[in-house]
C-alpha cells in the first residue's frame, strides 16, 4: 500500500499548500487622510478651469447650498459618522496616513495602484479591533477618525472591507494572505513523501508498466487538476462572495467551492489507479505466476488457473452511447466522443478451480507475450477474445459486445 500512501500524502501537502496560498484574512480596515480644508474650499470656493454648462450647474449650486463654516461643515460632513480617537498607536498612524507614499513605517501598508494613498490593517490589529464592534452594531462600515494635535485636529477615513474588496482596491498580497510565504514548505515535504517514500524493488525481468508513461505523467497531470480544481474558488470565490469563509451554506459559498473539489476529486482519482499501475508486477516462474498488485501479493499456480477469459476495460457501452448522442447534439463533446469510444484497454481473468478469480488490466504492458507464452505452454484455456487479444487484433467488436 505504500504506493497509496505515497500518493494521499502528497495530495494532503498540496492541499495544505494550496489553502497557505490563497486564503485570506476576512475584513480589512482601510485608512486614507481627509483634508477637511481642503474639502471645505472645494465646496465653497470658485470653480477653477469650468466653463459652459458644468460651469453654470456649479454657480447653480452654490447659490442654493446655505453656508458654513468651516467648523459647520466638518460637523454636517461627519455627522453620526465620526470616532474621536485618542493615545496610542494613533499618532503614528495618522502620520503614517499623511505622509508621502514610502513612508518607512506603513510602506509595506500602502495599497497599489490607487487614485489615493491608503493603509490597510487587518480586524484583528489594534486599536481596530475595539472599534469595529461598535461599528458592527450599527451595521456601518465607514467612519471619520478624528485625532486631535497641537496643530488642530486631523481626520482620516476608515472605510471597512472584505478581502475581494480589499484585493481589488489593491490591498498588499501579504496583509490579505498572511501563509502564502509559507505554501513552498508545505510542498518541500509533499514532493520529499512522493519521491523519497520506500518503493518495492522488483527482480529482473518481472513484468510491470512503463514508469514514465503510466505513472509519473499521470501523477503529474493528477496534481496539477486537482490543485487547479481545489485552488479556483479560493480566487474566485473570494470576489464573488467577498468574504473568507469558502464553506459558508448561508450565502451560497459552500455549494460554489464543492462543485470545483467534486471536479478537483475526480482528477485525484487518478492517483489510485496510477498506484496500481505502479504496484503491479508480474513474475513467470517454472510452474506458478507471482502476482504482486496493490496492498496484495499472491501465488498463482499453473495447475490451479481453470481457465483465462478476456476483460474488457473500455467506459461502459451506456456511456460511450450517450456520449455519442451528446456529440450529435453539440459538436464539440464529439472530440470527447471518440476518444472516449476509442479506448482498447483489455485485461486478463483468471478463473480458479477453486470458484475464485483474479483480474489485472493487460494492455500496454511490455512483456505481456511472455504470460501468454506460459499459460500455452501449461495448456490453459484461453477464450476466444483472449486469444485474439494476445494475437494482437484487439478487443471484439460491437457484434460481439452484450
Amino acid at each position: 500500500m505504500n504506493e497509496l500512501y505515497r500518493r494521499l500524502g502528497t495530495l494532503c501537502f498540496l492541499f495544505l499548500a494550496i489553502m497557505m496560498f490563497f486564503a485570506p484574512r476576512d475584513r480589512f480596515v482601510r485608512l486614507y487622510s481627509i483634508d477637511m480644508g481642503k474639502e471645505y474650499r472645494s465646496e465653497y470656493g470658485p470653480y477653477q478651469g469650468l466653463f459652459g454648462a458644468r460651469a453654470a450647474g456649479g454657480r447653480f449650486i452654490r447659490s442654493v447650498t446655505p453656508f458654513r463654516t468651516i467648523a459647520g461643515f466638518i460637523d454636517s460632513r461627519t455627522e453620526k459618522l465620526l470616532l474621536p480617537v485618542e493615545g496610542d498607536p494613533w499618532p503614528g498612524i495618522f502620520a503614517g496616513a499623511a505622509a508621502p507614499p514610502g513612508y518607512p513605517s506603513t510602506a509595506w501598508r500602502e495599497a497599489g495602484e490607487t487614485y489615493r494613498k491608503s493603509l490597510y490593517f487587518h480586524e484583528d490589529e489594534e486599536p481596530f479591533a475595539s472599534l469595529l464592534p461598535g461599528m458592527d452594531e450599527k451595521e456601518e462600515t465607514f467612519a471619520y477618525l478624528k485625532h486631535s494635535f497641537p496643530d488642530g485636529p486631523r481626520f482620516l477615513a476608515m472605510t471597512v472591507e472584505g478581502p475581494g474588496t480589499a484585493l481589488d482596491n489593491g490591498a498588499p498580497q501579504g496583509l490579505v494572505r498572511p501563509f502564502r510565504s509559507l505554501a513552498p514548505w508545505a510542498l518541500l515535504p509533499g514532493a520529499a513523501f512522493y519521491l523519497f517514500l520506500p518503493r518495492r524493488k522488483f527482480p529482473p525481468g518481472a513484468i510491470v508498466y512503463p514508469r514514465w508513461s503510466a505513472v509519473i505523467l499521470p501523477d503529474l497531470l493528477s496534481f496539477a487538476m486537482t490543485g487547479f480544481f481545489f485552488g479556483l474558488p479560493l480566487v474566485l470565490g473570494v470576489h464573488m462572495f467577498n468574504q473568507a469563509a469558502f464553506l459558508d451554506f448561508r450565502n451560497g459559498s459552500a455549494w460554489f467551492t464543492l462543485v470545483f473539489w467534486a471536479i478537483g476529486l475526480i482528477f485525484a482519482s487518478i492517483l489510485y489507479w496510477t498506484a496500481k499501475y505502479a504496484s503491479f508486477a508480474l513474475q513467470i516462474s517454472p510452474d506458478a505466476l507471482f502476482l504482486t498488485v496493490l496492498g496484495k501479493d499472491r501465488r498463482i499456480a499453473f495447475s490451479d488457473i481453470a481457465s483465462a477469459g478476456f476483460v474488457d476495460y473500455r467506459p461502459p457501452k451506456w456511456l460511450r452511447t450517450i456520449m455519442f448522442i451528446a456529440g450529435l447534439a453539440n459538436w464539440r463533446m464529439m472530440g470527447q466522443a471518440l476518444l472516449l469510444s476509442g479506448r482498447t484497454d483489455w485485461g486478463i481473468e483468471f478463473f480458479f478451480r477453486d470458484g475464485g478469480s483474479e483480474r489485472f488490466l493487460c494492455s500496454n504492458i511490455p512483456g505481456a507475450g511472455r504470460l501468454f507464452d506460459a499459460l500455452r505452454l501449461h495448456k490453459v484455456p484461453l477464450s476466444e477474445e483472449l486469444q485474439r487479444a494476445a494475437e494482437g487484433t484487439g478487443v471484439p467488436g460491437p457484434e460481439e459486445e452484450s
